[in-house]
C-alpha cells in the first residue's frame, strides 16, 4: 500500500506526515513579554499536548526565536519561512511544514522538519516524486491527520474536529490496519479573530478538548493520540 492508495480514503481531514529573512515587526503580533506570557499559559494550560506558533502574519526571525525559545513548534506555510525559521534557530524536528509547492516540498524534506501537512491529495504525487529523486530516496510515514476549524463557535469545533477526526483515524485503521498517533487541530480559538467573536478561554479549550478526545477515544475503541494544537497568540 503506497500513500497514493491511502489518501482518497482519508476523506476531510488532512495527512500529516513525518520526513526524514523577514525583520520587520509584523501587524498583530503580541510584545515580547505578552507573546511569552501566552505562549506559557497556553503550554501549561494544555499539558500533554503540542503547542505550534502559525501566527496570521508572515514569520519573521524574532517571533521564530521566542517561539522556539518558549518550547512551541512553528507552522510556516512557504519557503521563506522556512527559512526564517531555521535562520532563528528552531529545530527542524519541531517545524510543522504546510507545502505550497513542490519546492518547498523538497526544502522542507531537505532539513528534515518534523510534520509535513499534506492539504490536499492533490500534493501525494509531488510526495511520491520525492522518494523518486536522489541517493538518498527520503522515506515518509503517514503518522497523522491534522484538521481545521470551522468559523462557527469554538468550542464545538474543536469538539466536533477532534470527534471527526478520530473517527477518520479508526476508519484508517480498519481499511489499512494502520493506526495514526498525532491529531492536529488549527485554530487557536482561545483568541477572537476580529471583535466581538465568540471567545473560548483556555481552561474551558482544555476541558474540551479532554472531553473530546475521551468520548471519542472511548466510542471507535481509538487509542489516545497526542494532540498538537496550533495558535496564533495575538489579540
Amino acid at each position: 500500500m503506497t500513500l497514493l492508495d491511502l489518501l482518497p480514503s482519508l476523506g476531510h481531514p488532512a495527512p500529516l506526515l513525518r520526513a526524514g529573512a523577514r525583520l520587520h515587526a509584523p501587524g498583530g503580533v503580541a510584545d515580547e513579554s505578552d507573546f511569552r506570557d501566552r505562549a506559557r499559559r497556553w503550554r501549561k494550560t494544555l499539558r500533554g499536548a503540542r503547542v505550534v506558533y502559525f501566527g496570521r502574519s508572515p514569520l519573521t526571525t524574532e517571533v521564530a526565536r521566542r517561539a522556539s525559545e518558549e518550547g512551541l513548534g512553528i507552522g510556516v506555510r512557504s519557503a521563506g519561512e522556512l527559512a526564517v525559521a531555521l535562520a532563528a534557530g528552531a529545530d527542524p524536528a519541531r517545524i510543522v511544514a504546510h507545502p505550497g509547492s513542490p519546492d518547498m516540498l523538497r526544502d522542507a524534506v531537505g532539513v528534515g522538519v518534523g510534520r509535513i501537512v499534506l492539504d490536499s491529495p492533490v500534493a501525494a504525487p509531488h510526495v511520491a516524486g520525492q522518494r523518486r529523486r536522489g541517493p538518498a530516496r527520503p522515506t515518509f510515514d503517514l503518522v497523522g491527520l491534522h484538521c481545521r476549524l470551522d468559523s462557527g463557535a469554538p468550542g464545538t469545533s474543536y469538539g466536533e474536529a477532534i470527534r471527526r477526526t478520530i473517527a477518520a483515524m479508526a476508519d484508517v485503521r480498519a481499511r489499512h490496519g494502520l493506526i495514526l498517533t498525532e491529531v492536529h487541530v488549527g485554530g487557536d480559538q482561545a483568541r477572537p479573530y476580529v471583535a466581538g467573536d465568540w471567545k473560548l478561554g483556555l481552561d474551558e479549550l482544555a476541558a474540551v478538548i479532554e472531553e473530546a478526545l475521551d468520548e471519542a477515544c472511548a466510542a471507535e475503541r481509538f487509542p489516545r493520540p497526542v494532540v498538537a494544537v496550533g495558535v496564533t497568540l495575538t489579540e
